[in-house]
């Protein structure tokens, strides 16, 4: 492989990804006070954060209690700060961070 082709191909799949990102706001420019996108707008990120959750907590290799424990209190820790600060990034900030520090800082 050359490098023309490469840049070639970087080229396509940088104009692919501009136009699928782009679409949404050009398709739906005028008519952005529609209910159907309001109805996106409030219930779609509550739903991609529940997938996440359950495919993040089905992929956990739990092979002792402390891994359990330790995962249970991360999750917790999420959902208190998130029903308290309604911060999703701080949320998922403390979640991770107390989960890496319980599998790194105390070798769980």
């Amino acid at each position: 492989m050359d490098n023309q082709y490469v840049l070639m191909i970087f080229g396509v799949m940088a104009f692919a990804t501009f136009v699928t990102r782009a679409f949404p706001f050009i398709a739906f420019s005028r008519s952005h006070d529609h209910p159907m996108l309001g109805y996106f707008g409030r219930y779609l990120p509550p739903m991609i954060m529940v997938v996440l959750v359950c495919f993040g907590l089905t992929g956990l290799e739990i092979e002792t209690g402390g891994r359990l424990a330790n995962a249970t209190l991360a999750f917790a820790a999420v959902t208190i700060v998130q029903l308290v600060g309604r911060n999703t990034l701080v949320s998922i900030l403390v979640g991770t961070g107390l989960y890496v520090f319980g599998i790194q800082g105390l070798d769980l």
